[in-house]
């Protein structure tokens, strides 16, 4: 893993997913644009069909031109039609105006070949603008370069951070990402949902799903922790026995201690035959007993609940990221999965609603 690096990754995602390609292609990543300019170019400087050799029969000789001046105008037009198509592939929005001087120069070039045929109109022009085009060389807009590179750290920083969250969940060794259920974990991906939010050149539903899977990841890793640890689950119960460990939640051996403690003062008052005060605190003793297990019971029911809970968040998940699940959709899942709001924030549903207008 010494090799991973966050670039490389993305790279590798925007391979498997052409969805996201648009949103490379306006940081200035699209390899779909050098190929299809470098094929162009290429046809560009063949060499044209030659001209017929002459029979002298006047009819004949006629109709070979012809034909001769239609094939030369084919020979340009098929790399001129390429241009044209070329400029329909997603690119960095800011060169739009150096799209347009080539269609100009395409239609100068067609209307050349039409006035002058058989004759070469030179492509040179033509082929300096789509390198120009090509390598982002626009001299109109010095500031393009600082804009492609912000644009650069934003595909990093924002759309990239679920691709460094799973890769750091994939290596025990990795400690740049705080655990899951962690508050800084929490405050990190909403702030990353609120960047991505309102960065909205990235907005892509690859990316908005990325998020959104980060964020059941996460609350599911919190559904796990309530599962297993018993004061979490004795916090939800109601009615509470009132002992130590009520008062005093951080305090892990708070009821052993207490009770620890009557035990010890109720000895120490039957010695002194104290028995106005014996009695209640035997009484008490007890009651607490038998509290105690009762809440046993109760937890034991809860952590039920919450396990089916778990196990109903789970399925979700997997629902959504094999797709059976929209975006649209899953907001209504959440809100019953989260019923009092402790693990999914406005910012969550607001990214499942990001997409619901595009057709």
């Amino acid at each position: 893993m010494a090799d991973w690096s966050i670039w490389k990754a993305l790279e590798d995602w925007r391979g498997r997913r052409h969805e996201l390609a648009p949103v490379f292609a306006r940081a200035g990543v699209a390899p779909d644009v050098e190929s299809a300019i470098n094929m162009v170019c290429v046809n560009l400087k063949r060499h044209p069909p030659t001209p017929p050799l002459v029979t002298g029969d006047k009819t004949r000789d006629e109709e070979s031109v012809g034909m001769y001046h239609a094939g030369f105008y084919r020979h340009f037009d098929e790399s001129f039609y390429r241009a044209e198509s070329l400029l329909q592939l997603s690119w960095v929005p800011e060169v739009a105006p150096l799209g347009e001087r080539i269609r100009a120069e395409i239609v100068r070039l067609r209307q050349a070949l039409r006035e002058h045929p058989g004759k070469n109109p030179g492509t040179d022009g033509l082929e300096k603008l789509l390198r120009q085009y090509g390598n982002l060389d626009f001299p109109d807009m010095p500031q393009l370069a600082g804009i492609l590179s912000e644009r650069r750290r934003q595909l990093i920083d924002v759309a990239g951070y679920p691709l460094l969250v799973q890769h750091a969940l994939t290596d025990p060794c990795n400690d740049d990402i705080p655990p899951l259920t962690s508050a800084e974990f929490r405050l990190e991906l909403m702030a990353r949902m609120r960047a991505y939010k309102e960065t909205e050149w990235l907005h892509n539903r690859v990316i908005t799903n990325a998020y959104v899977t980060l964020a059941l990841e996460m609350a599911l890793a919190h559904k796990r922790l309530d599962v297993i640890d018993d004061a979490r689950v004795a916090r939800l119960l109601k009615n509470r026995w009132p002992s130590l460990s009520v008062l005093l939640p951080e305090f892990d051996q708070a009821d052993q201690v207490w009770y620890l403690l009557l035990t010890i003062l109720t000895l120490c008052l039957i010695f002194m035959e104290m028995w106005v005060l014996v009695v209640p605190l035997i009484l008490w003793l007890n009651l607490s007993l038998g509290a105690h297990r009762r809440e046993k019971r109760e937890i034991e029911a809860r952590r039920g609940q919450l396990l089916a809970r778990m196990k109903s968040m789970k399925r979700t998940k997997d629902r959504f990221t094999s797709g059976s699940i929209s975006l649209e959709k899953l907001a209504f899942q959440l809100r019953q999965l989260d019923e009092n709001d402790e693990y999914f924030d406005d910012t969550v549903y607001e990214l499942t609603g990001l997409h619901q207008h595009e057709a």
